[in-house]
C-alpha cells in the first residue's frame, strides 16, 4: 500500500472513530479536510457514516471493546465458542454497502484486524474475508482466508468482479467459523476502482 493510500486511510480512521472533538482554538491542532479525490477509486459505503454490522450465526459472542493499538482503540470482539468445520462461515459478520459492482470492477477491501485469543496450539487466528451476493447463488467478488496475529494489523485483499454485483443483493464482511477463537476487528475500507 503505498504511503499517500495509507496517510489518507489513517486520516479517515481517525475522523471515523473520534468519539469526542477536543476544543481548541490553536491552528496547530486543525487537520484539514480530507481530499477525497486522492482516494485510488470510490468507497463502496460511507467511511464517515456508522457501518452497521449485523452479525449471525451460532455459538459467539460479540460486544465492543477497548483495544490498544487500533486505530480509535475500539474494536468489535468476537469470540467463536466453537469451530464449524461443516460450515465455517458461520458464525459471519457482514454489513451492507451503497455502491453497485459491475464485472470488470477491480475492488480492494482494507481492513484492521487481530486475534486476541488463538484456538490451542495455533500461531495465528483464521477468517475469511467476503464481499459476495447474499442470495442465491451466493457467487463472490472476493473470498480470501487471512491469518491475523495477535498483534494489530492492516490487511489488504483484492479482487476482479467477474459479474455485477448489484448493492441490492450483496454485503460485505467476515467468516469467523474457522477456529475456536477471539478476533478484534477495527476499521473497514471497501473501494472500488
Amino acid at each position: 500500500m503505498s504511503a499517500s493510500l495509507q496517510k489518507i486511510l489513517g486520516i479517515v480512521t481517525a475522523a471515523f472513530l473520534v468519539m469526542s472533538p477536543v476544543a481548541s482554538a490553536d491552528p496547530e491542532f486543525e487537520i484539514a479536510p480530507l481530499d477525497m479525490s486522492a482516494i485510488p477509486g470510490s468507497f463502496l459505503h460511507n467511511p464517515m457514516a456508522v457501518l452497521r454490522w449485523e452479525p449471525a450465526g451460532p455459538n459467539k459472542r460479540v460486544s465492543i471493546v477497548e483495544s490498544e493499538g487500533v486505530p480509535g482503540d475500539q474494536a468489535i470482539s468476537f469470540m467463536v465458542r466453537r469451530k464449524n468445520i461443516a460450515q465455517p462461515w458461520e458464525p459471519r459478520i457482514r454489513a451492507p454497502f451503497e455502491v453497485d459492482i459491475s464485472a470488470g470492477d477491480e475492488i480492494d477491501i482494507y481492513f484492521w484486524a487481530r486475534a486476541s485469543r488463538l484456538a490451542r496450539g495455533a500461531e495465528t487466528g483464521r477468517i475469511g474475508a467476503v464481499l459476495g451476493r447474499k442470495v442465491p447463488p451466493y457467487d463472490t467478488v472476493v473470498n480470501e482466508q487471512v491469518r491475523p496475529g495477535p498483534e494489530w494489523k492492516m490487511y489488504k485483499v483484492s479482487a476482479v468482479a467477474e459479474r455485477n454485483f448489484p448493492a441490492s443483493e450483496t454485503d460485505m464482511g467476515f467468516d469467523l467459523g474457522f477456529e475456536k477463537q477471539t478476533i478484534e476487528l477495527g476499521p473497514y475500507f471497501a473501494v472500488k476502482r
